[in-house]
Formats: structure tokens, C-alpha cells, sequence
């Protein structure tokens, strides 16, 4: 048993490792730099404005949002709807402005004289807050990606449109950012109509066909992970201890693109060789994970076994107790009636095509349904391929501007 906890910390964790060994020197090249700044310090590095913004949900967890005016003389058009940006499981808002000036999508938006705004779910680094319960809380970690769609998403939806006076907003979410939109919009119906476009990213509701190895191995032994999880209340999920990021830092070697790390992303997300580029490597890993409840995961886990797209499961008994049925409720998507385009490459383990297309049948208005045009595209290309900007990103914002002139 002790076994199989330990292949879990593993696979969810050694592939940040090395960024959490960068050397504290101040002849740190760029990319190493770009691994310990946080959001705000990465686009203001770049010559990018940005604001911080708080908001609470109905549940008290305080959530914070980044948003980003321009850059030197541009500014945002106040006349267009917002754009807002929800990242994926163990990730942030960082997520949409790694790949840097000129391609990461947070700044080809802004460029572009969009206002665009970045939230964070909570848990993650950025959303560690609660009017009631503090981090070291188990209380603070009782939650999975149902509340942050039923409670984060909708905070920070109304929260943005309040902010920028607008009635309508255009959504792009990533992996969870989509499992949580899907949520949103079938649990609590009305916020529909305050989406323009919603745009989903290696979108994940069904999980039957999920094909990665490691991943499976995991989803197996989810019994004993949720049994050792609630046995040492290991309700946060945690860095590994720093002895093995020392050790780490041996078996991830920064000189070899083809490192462990490397290959072990590979092992989850699916291989594209051709699109790793090896500076943004430790940018990326210096920032994932930024934190989840260990409730997320098993929450995915449970719908690779199920084949559906439900709510967590407490097992029949405590079903009966929290839901009044044996089985936890599945989300009806016939309620999501916002456009949609959803957005899938060939080469992604988790989301794979089979239930993406599953998916597809149960969406109402599906604008598009968009494969992307390269085989080995994978669930991180999304964020960090070499080439995302004219494979995916160009056509993001033409969608946008498509709809905004509609």
C-alpha cells in the first residue's frame, strides 16, 4: 500500500522537480528567472500592466484574479467584452503567460487591445484564503472541481463583468478550467447567458478512454490512495520533501532535454518531441503544481472508472446521506446552451478523442468541434508547444473577434 502511494506523490510531483532546485544566483539566465516569479512579476518583467483583484464566493474562500490592461502606450478597448482565462488542474494563472511576450495567449490578447483577466481556482497558490479556515485545515481542503464550478467560476464571472461594466464575457478554459465551466453552466444554468463564446482546451467531462500509463496505474490503486488519504488526512496536495528534489536534481539534468522530467510529462500528457522546446521546460515545471485538495484527483480518478461525468463519490452509503441516492448525481450538459467550440489534439492522453466527440453529441450549441492539425499534439501543447501561437492561439482570438462582431 505504501508502494502505491509513493507511485502517486511520484508521478504528480518529480516532474516539477527540477525547477525547485534552481540555484539562488544572480547570474540566473532569463528562463530560470521566469521559473520563481509569479504572475505579476512575470508580466510587469515584460512591460505589461497588471492588477490584482479579490473576490469572495459564497462558501468564503478568498479568490485572487490578475488581469492585464496592456502594455507601454496600448491599452485595452473599454468597448469590448472581457476575456477570461481558467487554467487546469495543479496549475494557475500563470499558465497563460509562460511562453512569454509575442506568444504566450494572456499577451496576444492584451496586444490586441483585449482586457483580460486570469483567475485562480481555489487552493492554488494564489487562492490560499478563507473567511474561516486556514490552509493547515482539513476543513480548507474539503472540496473538489464541482465546488470551484459551482462556486469559484461563478464569483469570478460575476465579479469580472461587474469590474468592466459589461454583460457578457468570452471564456477559455484549460483541461479542469473546462471540466469546471461545464459545471457551472449545468449546475447553475443562468450564468449561460453572460457567456459570449466559451472555448475549451483539451476539454475534460468524460474520462472512459484516458490513456496514460502512469495515470492508470494510478486510477487502479484509487481505492488504497483514497483509503491512505483519509487514514493520514492528506487532504492538501503537497511538494515532496526536499531531499528528493535533491536527488531530483541529478535525474533531471537542465543539459538533457530528453531528461526524466521530460519524459515522465510525456508519460501523462502524451509525446511531441518536435514542439518541446527545453528553456521553457523549468519555467513550466517552476510553476506546477500550485496547489490542489487531494479530493480533485480522486474526483478524476472516479470518473475514469464510472464513465461519466458526476459529482464526487463517497461511496453508497455516504451517497445516500449527502446526495438522497446510491450514486452521485451526473451533470445534465443538455443545460449548457452557451456556444462552444471545443478544441482537441490527436496526441492527448487524458482527453482523448472518443470522449471528446461523447462529449460533443451532449452539447446543445457546439460551434465547432476543432482537431488540431498535428498528430502529436498533446494535453501541455495547449500551453507550452513551440509552435501553439500559429497552430491554435491565432484562431483563439479570430474566434473572438469573430463573435464580438457578431
Amino acid at each position: 500500500m505504501w508502494s502505491i502511494l509513493t507511485i502517486f506523490c511520484l508521478v504528480f510531483h518529480i516532474i516539477q522537480l527540477e525547477a525547485f532546485v534552481l540555484p539562488d544566483d544572480k547570474s540566473l539566465q532569463v528562463e530560470d528567472e521566469d521559473a520563481k516569479l509569479s504572475t505579476v512579476q512575470l508580466a510587469t518583467k515584460y512591460g505589461y500592466r497588471v492588477e490584482t483583484h479579490h473576490v469572495q464566493t459564497e462558501d468564503g474562500f478568498i479568490l485572487e484574479l490578475h488581469r492585464i490592461t496592456g502594455s507601454g502606450s496600448t491599452i485595452y478597448d473599454k468597448q469590448l467584452p472581457p476575456v477570461l482565462l481558467m487554467h487546469g488542474l495543479f496549475a494557475s494563472s500563470a499558465d497563460w503567460v509562460l511562453l512569454g511576450p509575442g506568444n504566450a495567449l494572456a499577451y496576444l490578447l492584451s496586444d490586441m487591445g483585449h482586457d483580460v483577466w486570469l483567475g485562480n481556482a481555489r487552493g492554488n497558490r494564489y487562492s490560499r484564503k478563507h473567511i474561516s479556515y486556514s490552509p493547515d485545515m482539513n476543513k480548507f481542503w474539503d472540496f473538489s472541481w464541482h465546488e470551484i464550478g459551482v462556486y469559484d467560476l461563478p464569483a469570478i464571472v460575476d465579479y469580472t463583468l461587474n469590474v468592466t461594466d459589461k454583460e457578457k464575457l468570452h471564456y477559455i478554459g484549460h483541461s479542469q478550467g473546462t471540466t469546471v465551466f461545464f459545471v457551472m453552466c449545468s449546475e447553475r444554468p443562468e450564468y449561460n447567458e453572460k457567456v459570449l463564446l466559451a472555448q475549451e482546451l483539451a476539454p475534460v467531462t468524460f474520462l472512459e478512454h484516458m490513456n496514460s500509463p502512469l495515470l492508470k496505474v494510478i486510477v487502479k490503486h484509487l481505492d488504497a490512495i483514497d483509503i491512505i488519504a483519509d487514514l493520514f488526512s492528506w487532504k492538501e496536495f503537497k511538494p515532496i520533501p526536499s531531499v528528493v528534489l535533491e536527488v531530483a536534481k541529478i535525474l533531471c539534468p537542465q543539459s538533457k532535454p530528453n531528461n526524466l522530467c521530460v519524459n515522465l510529462l510525456f508519460q501523462i500528457s502524451g509525446a511531441n518531441p518536435d514542439q518541446v522546446d527545453p528553456k521553457m521546460v523549468p519555467i513550466f515545471l517552476g510553476h506546477i503544481p500550485a496547489g490542489s485538495s487531494t479530493k480533485q484527483i480522486l474526483n478524476f480518478g472516479q470518473e475514469v472508472r464510472s464513465a461519466l461525468f458526476r459529482r464526487y463519490d463517497y461511496g453508497k452509503l455516504k451517497n445516500i446521506f449527502v446526495y438522497d441516492q446510491p450514486e452521485p448525481p451526473a451533470y445534465n450538459l443538455s443545460r449548457v446552451v452557451a456556444p462552444v467550440i471545443l478544441h482537441y489534439g490527436p496526441n492527448d492522453y487524458l482527453t482523448h478523442e472518443k470522449d471528446v466527440l461523447r462529449l460533443a453529441k451532449e452539447l446543445s450549441n457546439l460551434v465547432e468541434l476543432h482537431r488540431i492539425e498535428v498528430e502529436l499534439f498533446n494535453h501541455l501543447d495547449f500551453l507550452i508547444a513551440k509552435d501553439v501561437k500559429d497552430i491554435l492561439y491565432v484562431k483563439l482570438v479570430s474566434n473572438i473577434e469573430k463573435y464580438n462582431n457578431e
